[in-house]
């Protein structure tokens, strides 16, 4: 509004200005034309009227100015106001004097006699007075905007804070209750619409809590069954990825807590979980299978696991999700497992001398007796395979006697002198040595040494022993046994030039009725596979540790490592 009404005062002084320079104009003909005209009428003008009075020719030259000398004038032929005067015979500008140092109003017009153009009246007013005017009203309307503004802002805040401060109160609260904090009430005094509102919410908030507490009970009581369940539970959605799982199923699959809501069943190692699930919340039906999969227990070992899995579908907040319980039953496979592999290996080892026995048997019943050394040969035989199934049944009799814990309690344990008892077993196996002309060495230290063990078994751990290195070693082989003690250990050490053991088969030559493939059978040589069982059992039953290491064609080492008794 001041912008406008300054330009409407100074549209009005324009036009009071151009009157005046026309005026101006008419009877200044001689003052363009006469070398020394009389400026006294033009000094009365300005003088009377404030005004500053130009006259510039048509070189663009000041011949008149009464504010100042026209010889230190410079030419005013660019001046905005005089060319446009020239071209359109009006011309108007604002601008700052140089000359005078103000902002002037510069009004020029054309000056013609007769038809011909002379020069340029311009007259030019101070608007300093007027700008100063317009200034001084313009700072007192944004002062006074400025006084209201801030008693406007004031009486906003205080409205604006006696409404909105229950407002945010609730507010707060609110954040409070859905951080969890359901024991927050609001507390709103305005008797008004927000008070009711507050006792709503504090009357919602109050069942809630108590539903929650309720919820909070169950789910604590069924998360207690879970986590210490003996079974695995893990929790799928419809496309198979685990939302949850119970202590068991991270301690079983290792499943780390940071990959629920990320990856898929398959990442424990079993599509068909996978499938089967899917194929559950399709159908909405329960399954169940049974599976075997092999789980890691670190970066280098695993174990066969084999598990009755369970499927139920069930639906979460509309969508269709599915519960696996893993039923480990790997005990019991792995018990059913060696029972049939026992039975089958035992029923093998009977029926090979039962077989022999059967047969030559019916061989001399079908002949007449007649021929002494055919006869002998088959008596033999037959006696050498019932040799070997009557120490087959004693191997497993004593297995089995073993194998009763009560049996183990009765076994008297003593200080024996070990030096002694292996002395007593070289004097047994010296007939087998010799029928195969075998070299047999020993190495003894010369004072006593003793372990606590039972003397009747600890013979058996090395007759086994040593039986089978004379079965496995080549006539005019050698076979050394020594032992040695070092400071809390005994260590005996078993060494034959035999067949050896092939690497693939070491970890497995204690295993019951294992015999290798590549090193054993290939050299047709007899075994019940129950010996070394027998061997490292007993070796365990003393707290004693064996090792074997083995080369095909160079020969076998066992290491047998007893501890020393202590000095009570």
């Amino acid at each position: 509004m001041v912008d406008y009404f300054y330009q409407i005062n100074i549209n009005d002084k324009t036009s009071s200005l151009q009157n005046q320079a026309k005026t101006i104009a008419d009877f200044s003909h001689d003052y363009f034309t006469q070398s020394s005209p009389d400026l006294s009428l033009l000094h009365s003008i300005s003088s009377d009227t404030g005004l500053r009075i130009t006259l510039i020719n048509t070189k663009g030259k000041v011949i008149y100015d009464s504010s100042h000398d026209i010889y230190d004038m410079d030419n005013h032929s660019e001046r905005p106001e005089i060319v446009s005067a020239l071209t359109s015979g009006l011309g108007s500008s604002i601008r700052f004097s140089k000359t005078l140092g103000i902002n002037l109003l510069y009004v020029a017009v054309p000056v013609y006699n007769h038809g011909t153009l002379l020069g340029v009246s311009r007259t030019a007013l101070s608007i300093a007075p007027l700008e100063a005017s317009y200034d001084k009203m313009r700072n007192n309307i944004l002062l006074a905007f400025l006084i209201v503004t801030i008693i406007a802002i004031i009486v906003s805040v205080f409205l604006t804070r006696r409404f909105t401060n229950p407002i945010k109160q609730m507010t707060v609260d609110a954040q409070k209750i859905i951080n969890g904090d359901l024991s927050t009430r609001m507390h709103v005094n305005t008797s008004d619409e927000l008070a009711f509102f507050a006792a709503i919410i504090n009357r919602l908030t109050s069942r809630l809590l108590r539903k929650i507490n309720e919820s909070q009970t169950k789910a604590h009581t069924l998360s207690l069954i879970l986590d210490n369940m003996d079974n695995a539970v893990i929790l799928l959605d419809n496309r198979g990825i685990i939302t949850q799982i119970n202590k068991q199923a991270k301690k079983v699959f290792n499943i780390p807590s940071d990959i629920l809501h990320s990856y898929s069943i398959n990442c424990i190692g079993s599509t068909i979980i996978s499938d089967t699930a899917q194929q559950c919340a399709q159908e909405n039906n329960s399954k169940k299978i049974t599976l075997r999969m092999k789980l890691s227990t670190d970066k280098q070992h695993f174990t066969e696991k084999t598990f009755i899995v369970y499927f139920a579908p069930f639906t979460i907040e509309n969508d269709q999700s599915v519960v696996c319980v893993f039923h480990d039953i790997s005990l019991l496979q792995e018990i059913n497992d060696r029972q049939n592999i026992f039975v089958g290996n035992a029923a093998h080892e009977l029926s090979t001398p039962l077989t022999s026995i059967k047969g030559f048997s019916e061989t001399l019943l079908d002949t007449d007796l007649k021929d002494v050394d055919t006869t002998r040969h088959f008596l033999n035989i037959i006696y050498d395979e019932s040799c070997r199934m009557q120490h087959l049944v004693k191997n497993l009799l004593q297995l089995a006697k073993l194998n009763n814990a009560d049996y183990r309690k009765q076994l008297s344990l003593k200080n024996i002198d070990c030096a002694e008892s292996l002395s007593k077993i070289t004097e047994t196996i010296l007939p087998l040595l010799q029928k195969k002309q075998q070299q047999f060495s020993t190495d003894f230290p010369d004072k006593k040494i003793t372990i606590k063990a039972n003397s009747d078994l600890f013979q058996q751990i090395f007759i086994n022993l040593i039986e089978n290195a004379i079965k496995y070693t080549p006539e005019k082989g050698t076979i050394s046994l020594a032992f040695t003690i070092d400071k809390n250990n005994v260590i005996f050490t078993l060494q034959d030039t035999g067949i050896g053991i092939a690497k693939n088969d070491l970890p497995f030559i204690f295993d019951r009725f294992y015999r290798s493939d590549k090193s054993r059978l290939r050299q047709d040589i007899g075994g019940s596979g129950v010996g070394l069982s027998l061997v490292k059992f007993l070796v365990e039953l003393f707290d004693g540790k064996i090792l074997v290491s083995s080369h095909l064609d160079q020969g076998t080492t066992f290491t047998l490592i007893f501890p020393l008794p202590d000095n009570d």
